[in-house]
């Protein structure tokens, strides 16, 4: 049987037209699901690409230089700050070589113990010295972490002792504070990660007076034995 071509046009057409709510419906699922993409990327974003200060956000405990300060994970003491003009460390032949400064060497001695996990001092994310105005120095690269408190395991029950050597200007000693840092990732979202921050009791007048006895050297060597 002949179909003639007005017929043929019209099943066209009608196929055309029998097809158009599958597309509809497929465009409306596409649309939803580029919506439900669209909000976990959006969500993805603003909880797991945080920013570096985000992840490694801390809970603050405050004390004063000879105060203990306990928190969650640690407790923490300043027992002395001293300064000197140059101070020694061991190089990779275990020698002893002296290193002098233009600033100034700022030698935080400090006694810590764990609450909970023994730990050691991060180099990644280590104690800083936190002047008045905002500036925070971690400790040199100068003297070797074989002499200072980096070397020490801090354990549950036992207080560890030792040094963390700070390079800084004069202007920096003023109001300066000790934030002790414990180790964290910095991969790992922790808001309540505890930190403490101790003020070391470095008024202007204070401050003054530790310059202005500054050692010429002092041996980290000799004392770490």
């Amino acid at each position: 049987m002949a179909v003639s071509q007005a017929e043929r046009s019209t099943s066209r057409r009608a196929a055309r037209t029998k097809a158009k709510p599958g597309g509809v419906g497929r465009r409306m699922a596409a649309g939803v699901a580029g919506i439900v993409l669209a909000a976990a990327a959006v969500y993805a974003q603003q909880n797991f690409a945080m920013s570096f200060e985000q992840r490694t956000s801390y809970l603050t405990y405050k004390g004063r230089i000879g105060e203990t300060v306990e928190t969650k994970r640690f407790t923490v003491k300043v027992l002395s700050v001293s300064a000197a003009h140059a101070v020694d460390t061991t190089n990779f032949s275990s020698k002893t070589v002296k290193v002098a400064t233009s600033n100034l060497f700022l030698l935080v001695d400090v006694s810590a113990t764990s609450a909970r996990e023994p730990f050691r001092l991060s180099t990644l994310l280590p104690p800083v010295l936190l002047t008045e105005d905002g500036r925070r120095y971690q400790p040199t690269d100068k003297v070797d972490e074989s002499l200072t408190l980096f070397n020490k395991w801090i354990q549950p029950g036992f207080w560890s002792s030792g040094v963390l050597v700070f390079e800084v200007p004069p202007d920096a000693v003023a109001g300066a504070s000790f934030v002790f840092i414990p180790p964290v990732s910095p991969l790992v979202n922790d808001n309540y990660a505890p930190e403490a921050q101790i003020d070391l009791g470095l008024s202007r007048a204070a401050a003054d007076r530790l310059i202005a006895k500054a050692e010429d050297y002092h041996s980290l060597v000799s004392a770490s034995r």
